[in-house]
């Protein structure tokens, strides 16, 4: 779900990056990082362990104009490498608003494809959403490989019906500023049909000027944390300040990883947002203290 900060006038969408390990989706995301424009972009971020890695980074193109006299600011999310823990999936794709499932092409991997295509259909459905009905686009990555499924042979695996299917190389970046870009652009479509009645009339959507031109490739289609988007225009009550007030409880069990790392999942919630993180700690033994006496 978009969320609205109502301190920057912004509106904050979630996209993330999903799929089997080892399918594309950081080197999706660091690419993409890179083509970016400075100005437009914040940093690449981490947090978690050896395993479990999560990356994102946002960014806010700014040509894309406005939704309720708010601008738009995108959030990538993806997991890196294996997953050991498959609540670290379900905490990103929580309140996600757009979706682009890495599917590897390569006839070897079908099988982990189609197994990661049905947990993330299925996680989706834990919260009460569905693929078809989200902003999803399906990267059909390694497409430069020998035998690899071409875009009609992945829908064919995958039984994805009318979800878009883009041919990519993430290594080289092929088709991924085409997928961003048509995730961004059904995302804004889904902001602006939330609009009141009687909003102003919206800006088209325009290319991702903030993305610095690739050479050799197609001008890409154009393409969270505060509190429920369309922003109120009548004035601020009292309740609706304390409303707010961000608050911090448990989001689920404390479980403890293979390499002893503990994971705290929390949940910090303000107004109608809520946001899920995951605190983690390295436990070590306890050094017992040296005896200066001498007994």
């Amino acid at each position: 779900m978009a969320l609205f900060n109502r301190t920057k006038r912004e509106i904050n969408a979630k996209i993330v990056y999903f799929g089997a390990p080892l399918a594309g989706k950081a080197t999706t995301l660091q690419f993409i990082h890179r083509k970016l424009k400075p100005e437009c972009r914040g940093p690449v971020k981490t947090m978690g362990g050896r395993m479990d890695r999560m990356l994102f980074f946002d960014f806010m193109p700014p040509e894309l104009g406005e939704v309720n006299d708010c601008r738009v600011r995108f959030h990538l999310y993806t997991v890196q490498g294996e997953v050991a823990d498959p609540s670290s999936w379900k905490t990103v794709l929580k309140g996600a608003d757009g979706v682009v499932f890495v599917a590897d092409a390569s006839p070897e991997s079908s099988t982990a494809t189609v197994e990661s295509f049905e947990k993330l259909k299925a996680f989706l459905r834990s919260y009460g959403q569905d693929l078809e009905r989200l902003p999803c686009v399906i990267q059909c990555n390694k497409g430069d490989l020998p035998d690899s499924l071409d875009p009609g042979e992945m829908v064919r695996l995958l039984d994805s019906g009318a979800i878009p299917v883009v041919r990519s190389v993430a290594r080289t970046g092929e088709g991924l500023l085409q997928v961003l870009s048509t995730v961004v652009k059904g995302i804004m479509g889904s902001l602006r049909d939330r609009e009141p009645p009687g909003a102003a009339e919206p800006s088209p959507v325009a290319d991702l000027h903030g993305i610095a031109p690739i050479p050799g490739a197609a001008a890409a289609e154009a393409g969270p944390e505060e509190s429920a988007v369309s922003p109120e225009k009548s004035g601020v009550t009292e309740e609706t300040r304390a409303a707010d007030v961000p608050t911090l409880a448990m989001g689920g069990g404390v479980t403890v990883t293979a390499d002893g790392t503990l994971r705290i999942p929390l949940a910090v919630r303000w107004g109608g947002g809520e946001r899920g993180y995951v605190l983690s700690v390295a436990l070590s033994p306890e050094i017992p203290a040296r005896d200066e006496s001498g007994e």
